[in-house]
């Protein structure tokens, strides 16, 4: 009789489990409709606005109507620099804003951000800033996967997957490359595996990608570089050829040091400039407007830019001023804290870097146009990697964007290697850093001091094991005011040893609390690994 009662119990617990998962999944194939049908609006006035300031700068024939156009870039300079003040989340990418949310370091007020990111998002590429439209796909999906969990009220942990699946559909949606959207949510975003996760990932983003197509057509991101590849399957021209892509990477992980350290760097001495942010956004546009009129192939993305690359016979020369151009006017348009994104930018200074490096190949070493032209597509990949650090991203994007699958072997092995170089000299994501600066600077610009506790286990063999207490490295403002050691409490000293199972108790302000407490919870549940 009991057995029969427990089984009834427990089949109807599998059961709710069961509707729940159904009910989640469903819930994420209408976050990838509805992020489809935003991200791909997006992308399509993104080129309506383009199109529309290169008009109206054609059309502007006498000096009345070009102050017109300086005031109108100022007027929109201001209007984005007023949003960034009033919902502060909207500021760049928004992918460095998604990794908070998915580790509960934000909270998205997601209507009022969802709009100001979408329309100031727009206005930025209008006044001819070089920034993407990915990043800011990430971040509308994820605002897209945030809405729908609140209306429908669902648990914090499937919050985390509709948020997750609403990015992984942004960036479906933004380069045609559903598979690439799934991966880089769970290699970059989440972090974790599993089953439940993945298929409702792959729902998202396969409806995100539906309704793409149906809104902008079918066609490739880079539909140029469709050709077979050019490689010679023998042992000597795959030595040469390994050579070659090893040459590269090193080239690629110096560059992506230069791009972190300098993304970094340009806002810190933005920061620091003793004017109005309003005055200082103000210099910028009136900085974008002499670059849309003198060197416009930097503006934007840069998607017609790598189109250009395929058939263009651009000199090696005119190729360097884009590429420092491209990268430098980036670093400054970042600075600003406009919405837009940094994905498709790092794509096109790859791009260039390996167009530069496969002409020298063809013009020096008697190589074939397709070949010079393949390191475009392994340069991209091998930047893309040491940038963002997520290979298998890097290796499925370029090959949906480019609908061709023949060079798998060359993007596969750029990626690895340019990881392997990356790990050696322990180069960090770009994202990461981004996200670890805004959790620096949310803490340094906090009033909060109302003072709270919170306790941490600590495991057998954690970080924190037997260790002495002065001996641990403690954030600041953080004071450790007792143990819990086998239903007794007491407070200790230097010397106090910290010994498995007991409870560690803090007292700090509330916001250290909000940014140090996951940090300390991992070490006391980490283990050391064997690594000889």
């Amino acid at each position: 009789m009991k057995e029969g009662i427990y089984e009834t119990i427990q089949s109807l617990k599998d059961f709710y489990s069961r509707k729940i998962r159904i009910k989640l999944i469903l819930y994420s194939i209408l976050t990838g409709i509805l992020t489809g049908a935003i991200v791909s609006s997006y992308t399509y006035l993104l080129k309506v606005a383009t199109l529309a300031r290169n008009e109206m700068i054609k059309n502007s024939n006498n000096i009345f109507s070009f102050i017109g156009i300086i005031f109108l870039f100022i007027l929109i300079a201001c209007f984005i620099q007023f949003t960034i003040n009033k919902y502060p989340l909207i500021s760049g990418s928004g992918i460095p804003q998604v990794m908070g949310i998915v580790q509960n370091k934000f909270k998205f007020n997601w209507f009022p951000e969802l709009v100001t990111k979408f329309i100031s998002g727009l206005l930025a590429i209008f006044i001819g800033f070089s920034m993407g439209r990915e990043g800011p796909s990430i971040h509308l999906g994820a605002l897209v996967g945030d809405a729908i969990n609140k209306v429908t009220k669902r648990t914090e942990v499937q919050r985390k997957y509709l948020i997750t699946c609403g990015a992984s559909a942004g960036l479906a949606a933004a380069f045609n490359a559903p598979l690439a959207g799934a991966i880089f949510a769970v290699e970059e975003l989440h972090k974790f595996f599993s089953p439940v996760l993945l298929i409702c990932i792959m729902m998202g983003t396969l409806f995100s990608n539906v309704v793409s197509k149906m809104i902008l057509g079918t066609g490739l991101s880079f539909e140029k570089f469709t050709f077979v590849s050019p490689i010679v399957y023998d042992f000597k021209s795959i030595l040469l050829h390994l050579f070659l892509i090893f040459l590269l990477s090193i080239i690629m992980v110096l560059g992506a040091l230069a791009f972190n350290y300098y993304i970094i760097k340009f806002k810190d001495v933005y920061k620091k400039l003793k004017l109005s942010n309003y005055t200082k956004f103000s210099i910028v546009a009136i900085i974008s407007l002499l670059v849309v009129i003198f060197l416009p192939e930097v503006t934007g993305g840069g998607h017609e830019l790598v189109e250009k690359l395929f058939d263009s016979n651009m000199t090696i020369k005119f190729l360097l001023l884009l590429l420092v151009a491209k990268f430098f006017f980036l670093m400054l348009c970042y600075a600003t804290g406009t919405p837009g994104g940094i994905f498709l930018p790092l794509l096109v200074i790859g791009a260039l870097i390996g167009k530069i490096f496969g002409s020298v190949l063809v013009n020096n070493f008697g190589f074939s146009e397709s070949y010079g032209t393949l390191f475009v597509l392994i340069a991209m990949t091998s930047y893309f990697t040491a940038v963002v650090r997520s290979p298998i991203t890097g290796i499925v994007l370029i090959l949906e964007m480019s609908g061709n699958f023949t060079n798998l072997f060359s993007l596969t092995m750029a990626s690895t290697i340019t990881y392997l170089i990356s790990e050696l000299l322990k180069q960090e994501s770009v994202y990461e850093i981004l996200y670890q600066k805004m959790i620096k600077n949310e803490e340094e610009n906090s009033i909060s001091s109302k003072m709270v506790t919170f306790t941490i286990p600590v495991t057998a063999d954690s970080r924190l094991s037997n260790k002495k207490v002065k001996d641990i490295k403690w954030p600041k403002n953080l004071l450790i005011v007792g143990i819990r050691r086998q239903n007794e409490e007491f407070i200790p000293n230097g010397e106090t040893i910290v010994l498995d199972s007991d409870v560690l108790i803090f007292l700090t302000d509330e916001n250290t609390a909000k940014i140090h407490q996951e940090k300390i919870s991992e070490l006391g549940l980490e283990t050391y690994l064997n690594e000889n």
